[in-house]
């Protein structure tokens, strides 16, 4: 899927002007898919908000919320991660290695409860849905959704490209909007690929809001990415609009925090080549602190 790569060309100087433009790109392109949506000549109700990892997708919720407040259509926020099932218990979370643990695979969700759930908001306008703890791995409680007929649910999460998910929304007539990196970067000759800068964002947002360290997030990339690519990426044609997340100054937001973070990997972890590797990637890369981005940048999700 990567064959056709496009790449915005990186610079070695940005300024706040430059970031406040590209910023101002990203909204306007989210702005115009709630048009599209909002439009007489459709009537959904369902907006699905899906992209792979490290996309963008909280930001771009909060941002679809006050797009559609501002047409008058208040937004029911459904995430998917709460319909998933008591897979994990507290043992097995305890004694499986990092590797082994599948959060991402289709089967962890509860298709029939999503279904039941959805059907039930249409017929009824309000519905029982579970709150899940990813502490315990379990549902914790139900609480009860209300949904007007003018109001608009947005489901949100990774799993609404899986294809049980997916028919769900397509049923009721929905929409699906997914956001991601699709394009690379180039900055001097050198290019970066959309993966490449999905992992340097999740490095970073993990250390920096997860409290994990760069050597767990390292462990867990191959089984993300092998699942993205069985059930994300071939199903993403489905999408009704796609937005392309890269912003041609983020490398120079991520290199400071990434020369801080990955330092850490020790010698003898398994993951201190690849550590060594994306610091020499990013050699070149001039370095800008994230205080000059404003407060609803879609960056302000990673950083």
């Amino acid at each position: 899927m990567m064959n056709d790569i496009q790449y915005k060309i990186g610079h070695s100087k940005i300024d706040q002007t430059f970031i406040e433009k590209c910023d101002r790109e990203f909204d306007a392109l989210l702005d115009s898919a709630v048009s599209e949506f909002c439009s007489v000549k459709n009537d959904s109700r369902i907006m699905g908000l899906t992209g792979p990892t490290c996309s963008g997708k909280t930001t771009t919720a909060k941002k679809l919320r006050r797009s559609f407040d501002e047409r008058g259509k208040r937004v029911v926020t459904v995430s998917l991660d709460d319909f998933f099932k008591d897979t994990f218990s507290r043992k097995e979370l305890a004694n499986a290695k990092v590797e082994e643990l599948d959060f991402d695979s289709p089967d962890t969700l509860d298709i029939d409860l999503l279904a039941s759930f959805t059907d039930e908001m249409f017929s009824r306008g309000r519905a029982k849905k579970p709150i899940f703890d990813f502490v315990s791995g379990e549902r914790i409680r139900y609480e009860e959704i209300v949904c007007d007929e003018d109001d608009v649910m947005l489901f949100e999460g990774i799993q609404v490209l899986y294809p049980d998910v997916l028919s769900i929304i397509e049923n009721h007539g929905g929409r699906v909007l997914c956001v991601r990196p699709e394009s690379g970067i180039e900055v001097g000759g050198k290019k970066f690929e959309p993966n490449f800068i999905r992992l340097c964002r999740r490095l970073v947002r993990d250390a920096n809001f997860r409290g994990a360290s760069p050597d767990f997030t390292l462990s867990l990339w191959d089984s993300v990415r092998r699942n993205e690519e069985k059930n994300i990426f071939p199903h993403i044609h489905r999408c009704n609009v796609n937005i392309d997340t890269t912003l041609e100054y983020e490398l120079n937001i991520l290199a400071p925090y990434l020369r801080r973070i990955l330092p850490s990997i020790e010698w003898g972890s398994k993951h201190h080549k690849e550590s060594i590797e994306i610091l020499g990637l990013l050699e070149d890369i001039v370095g800008i602190e994230s205080f000059v981005i404003a407060e609803n940048s879609l960056y302000k999700e990673f950083v």
